[in-house]
């Protein structure tokens, strides 16, 4: 709408008429400031018998310094103007001749393209939009597709992908990933990349697309990836320790041996991921989505996965000592050999669980549903600090 008003009001027809009305209006004010110059002394009362010769010209130079004033104030708005005009093409042509940098072939050059767009955003808001979509289009030109390891054939060999991002790769993810936070028009979209090894600490991801990306063993301590899109990445080893994940798509993204230490995953879908040797200690799970996510050998202590579905989750072996798991629902869990001591599962449902060598000592199971006490004493290792309705 912004534009289209712009198009309107640049019509040669439009341009004359608005020429024209702001002629009649000057008019208008020099006739009104003449006649109050000339009648200000009879609207204030001193053309009677008391007034005094000195006190009309006080008047008269009232109406004089608000005059200058006006004008004064107009000459601001037209410096500022002038100001902002002037303003606008020196980033423009900042613009411009960063672009002209990210096509060169010496990587000192781009870099310094990338530097000076990155410098564009923080400075003008106009261009925001404009310099995220041409560091997103240099990423997606830069960096390899990423491969698909499903474990089937494959013909010809595979080309050997890069072991980390290259210089200018990884600077651009750094601009992207820093950038002023302002409402943009697109989400940001690095999907189906190899970024193996980026480092994108404290990095501002949201509502990121991310799908089938490569980030093993990248660095993303702290970084806000609320909202994003991660369905099927390869987050193999990553480190994800105090990240945000609220309310991301994680469905069959790949977490094996992956750092999630004291991470917020609350309301997030992870439904089909492979956790498997994942460290989760004191991460919030409250309200996610488990069902059939592979967490073998994964350590879950102190986690928080009160009222969390875990629906044939795969726990053998994990560690959720001193988790909280009131209300979660555990039904056909394989919890074989977890380690369960001191944990909270009142009001847990655990419906065709197994718990074949589960160690349960001093677990609250006050009120659980859908397994009998007596079996979960013939299956499971108890105490007498373990807590039955």
């Amino acid at each position: 709408m912004h534009r289209r008003g712009q198009y309107e009001l640049a019509r040669p027809g439009v341009r004359r008429a608005g020429a024209v009305l702001a002629g009649v209006g000057l008019a208008v004010l020099a006739v009104g400031y003449a006649v109050a110059l000339w009648r200000i002394p009879g609207w204030m009362g001193l053309n009677g018998e008391g007034g005094d010769a000195k006190d009309r010209h006080n008047a008269r130079l009232l109406v004089v310094s608000a005059g200058g004033a006006v004008v004064v104030a107009i000459s601001l708005l037209y410096t500022a103007r002038n100001y902002r005009l002037s303003h606008r093409g020196q980033v423009t042509d900042r613009f411009t001749k960063a672009l002209e940098r990210l096509s060169s072939t010496d990587i000192d050059a781009r870099l310094g393209g990338i530097h000076a767009l990155e410098h564009v955003a923080a400075d003008s808001r106009p261009h925001h939009d404009d310099v995220v979509e041409v560091l997103e289009a240099f990423v997606r030109r830069r960096a390899p597709t990423a491969r698909r390891d499903d474990g089937g054939p494959t013909l010809g060999r595979p080309r050997p992908l890069p072991d980390q991002p290259e210089a200018d790769v990884q600077a651009t993810l750094t601009a992207l990933a820093t950038r002023p936070h302002r409402p943009e028009r697109r989400t940001l979209d690095l999907s189906r990349l190899h970024l193996a090894n980026a480092r994108l600490r404290d990095a501002d991801l949201r509502h990121a697309d991310l799908q089938g990306a490569d980030l093993r063993d990248a660095d993303l301590l702290r970084a806000n990836m609320r909202d994003a899109i991660l369905w099927r990445t390869n987050l193999r080893r990553a480190n994800l320790s105090r990240a945000s994940l609220r309310d991301a798509i994680l469905w069959q993204a790949d977490l094996r041996r992956a750092s999630l230490q004291n991470a917020s995953l609350q309301d997030t879908n992870l439904r089909g991921a492979d956790l498997q040797n994942a460290d989760l200690r004191n991460a919030s799970l409250r309200g996610a989505d488990l069902r059939g996510v592979d967490l073998q050998n994964a350590n879950l202590r102190y986690a928080s996965l009160q009222n969390t579905d875990l629906r044939d989750a795969i726990l053998r072996d994990a560690s959720l000592r001193d988790a909280g798991l009131r209300g979660a629902s555990l039904r056909d869990a394989d919890l074989r050999g977890a380690d369960l001591q001191d944990a909270n599962l009142r009001y847990a449902s655990l419906q065709k669980a197994d718990l074949r060598g589960a160690d349960l000592r001093g677990v609250d199971m006050r009120n659980i549903g859908g397994i009998a006490e007596a079996k979960v004493r013939a299956m499971a290792r108890v105490d007498e600090r373990t807590r039955f309705s």
